[in-house]
């Protein structure tokens, strides 16, 4: 807990507003000049420096040498060449470098984009069109030409959606299915997704169904599986959970609107009984057939509405609390439900973060990875020379067996040192080799429809962002004094740490002998008031260690001032006071 806290107050903030670019030396320690920016850099990162007074520059100058002074005791010390310090000193600048390696506009408009389709919940139906990633131009346009018909048919009246979905959809759900082993029906879903929201599904599809009117269907989206058609249904304030009671009732039947006799009979019994006067809790406990929930009066466990049925959500959505539906089939049954709550999404600080921390997790996050390579490669001046060519090479003289050969390697096919290189940027080539040493690691795969020139043009784009985003990486330090300054905070954050648990907090906790003649010669700061006498060091154990440990702190601190000397320029600190 000292580390994290020492480490945050260090690194907290980045810059203040004041003359941090003050370059004049304000205090010299040993061989080490700081200068007047340099300190009041740190002073405005944790204090209010407008406000600051000559006895609050003064304190916290004294406290800013100290710090100072440990950190180079630390690094005489070596205490920052041990491994464990220097994997989590990297570990920390990587995570670090991630917020320069994006495109910071386009991730604002994801987190905004996140945010704002977090407060709403969709209902919708699609048809999917098979179509591979790397699947052939051809192929692609063909998918999307058939999902072109299909949209077509449906608008000109001649089939509904979930009637097309049935027949066209190449989502097996869309059709009812027969289980083999049970020789049960299982009803598809026609297409219908039920509700969902932000992260529910792959973001391509969520972008279509967020831009798509109710009411309406979608031109093709694309996805990794292929080609969607969207049919909105609804668009509702996003719902959190959903608490219900409910009479159940099995019926087989009820996945067709249907109700046997003895359902019909029941069904009306049980609505008579409410009308006459029986509790919810009371007639749940007498005929629902639900027994899990039975003797909790039909209360079920709080759902979202990505977990149930649309139409079963629709029918609940459309009562108030404490009101009571009429029989709402299911696929298994029908049910009687009083709402009790439908709780809608608050986005508190807590759900915001949660949210926007899901973006970095998310494919959605590519957007921003993308553009950013885009600028990169603007800046560095990408081209591209012989890509075409090359990968042309590779699909003649590729060994037919490539892919299913343990021994085969492109670099070795013949004429490959000829080439010019596929593509350059800043002093980077990258060479018809470098790109085979990648198909390389391939062997053993499945390449879907055999379609390699998709996957090598595919691999290729890899490739170009593997290599420019370590380029980048590489300048980062150098690029942005930003983040170097963050790395050294945390660095030094660290050296203080690991400096003060070897000089005071380890040794004032395994130090017994001290600990107790301290305890001796301070006796008298630890008097019972109630019995006058002394506590035991035993009963004060931790008082006194903390104790023990400002007094070693402060004796280690005058002997590191004999042995750096520390000296303030008088004239320089009284133009920082503010008049």
């Amino acid at each position: 807990m000292k580390k994290l806290f020492l480490i945050l107050l260090l690194s907290a903030g980045m810059f203040s507003i004041q003359a941090q670019n003050d370059n004049r030396v304000l205090v010299t320690i040993g061989d080490e000049a700081v200068t007047a920016g340099e300190f009041l850099k740190t002073y405005s990162k944790n204090n209010n420096l407008s406000k600051a007074t000559e006895a609050d520059l003064r304190e916290y100058l004294n406290l800013f040498i100290n710090f100072k002074m440990k950190v180079k005791e630390g690094e005489i010390l070596q205490l920052d060449t041990a491994k464990k310090f220097k994997m989590e000193l990297a570990q920390y600048q990587r995570q670090s470098s991630q917020q320069f390696l994006v495109d910071k506009e386009v991730t604002k408009e994801l987190e905004d984009e996140v945010l704002e389709r977090a407060l709403i919940d969709l209902r919708a139906s699609h048809i999917l069109v098979n179509c591979g990633e790397n699947d052939a131009p051809k192929d692609t346009l063909a998918a999307y030409q058939k999902a072109l018909s299909i949209r077509n048919e449906i608008l000109s009246g001649k089939l509904t959606f979930a009637e097309a979905a049935v027949e066209y959809s190449d989502d097996p759900s869309a059709r009812d299915i027969i289980n083999p082993q049970t020789n049960r029906l299982h009803p598809g879903n026609k297409g219908d997704l039920g509700y969902f929201s932000v992260f529910d599904l792959i973001y391509p599809f969520e972008c279509g169904a967020y831009n798509t009117p109710v009411g309406q269907i979608s031109m093709p989206v694309r996805t990794r599986f292929g080609y969607h058609l969207i049919y909105v249904q609804d668009r509702i304030p996003a719902i959190e959970q959903i608490e219900i009671a409910q009479i159940y009732v099995s019926d087989s039947t009820a996945k067709e609107g249907k109700q046997i006799p003895e359902t019909a009979q029941r069904l009306k019994e049980i609505q008579n009984a409410l009308q006459q006067g029986m509790t919810f809790e009371d007639a749940a406990k007498h005929f629902s057939e639900d027994k899990d929930v039975q003797e909790t009066g039909g209360v079920q466990e709080p759902f979202a509405p990505n977990r149930r049925q649309g139409d079963f959500v629709r029918a609940i959505l459309n009562l108030k609390p404490g009101e009571v539906s009429q029989p709402i089939p299911s696929q298994n049954g029908w049910h009687i439900v009083k709402l009790l709550e439908a709780t809608p999404v608050v986005l508190d600080d807590d759900n915001r973060y949660n949210l926007i921390s899901r973006i970095s997790r998310d494919t959605r996050s590519h957007k921003s990875k993308d553009s950013f390579i885009a600028k990169l490669k603007k800046e560095y001046n990408y081209e591209e020379s012989g890509r075409a060519k090359a990968i042309k090479f590779f699909l003649k003289n590729m060994p037919e067996e490539f892919f299913q050969s343990k021994d085969a390697d492109l670099t070795k096919i013949k004429g490959i040192e000829k080439l010019k290189p596929m593509a350059s940027f800043a002093d980077v080539t990258i060479s018809a080799t470098d790109f085979a040493k990648l198909i390389n690691r391939f062997k053993g795969s499945q390449i879907h429809n055999n379609e390699y020139a998709g996957f090598f043009q595919e691999r290729f784009d890899v490739l170009v962002q593997d290599k420019i985003m370590r380029y980048e990486n590489s300048r980062l330090l150098d690029k942005y004094p930003e983040l170097n300054e963050l790395v050294q905070e945390f660095h030094d954050g660290m050296v203080l740490y690991e400096i003060n648990t070897l000089k005071v907090w380890a040794e004032a906790v395994h130090d017994s002998t001290g600990l107790k003649a301290f305890y001796d010669e301070n006796i008298n700061r630890y008097i019972d008031p109630q019995t006058n006498t002394p506590q035991t060091l035993e009963s004060i154990r931790a008082i006194v260690i903390t104790d023990y440990q400002e007094y070693l702190d402060n004796q280690w601190v005058m002997e590191l001032r004999k042995k750096y000397k520390p000296s303030i320029d008088e004239n320089v600190f009284s133009t920082l006071i503010k008049k």
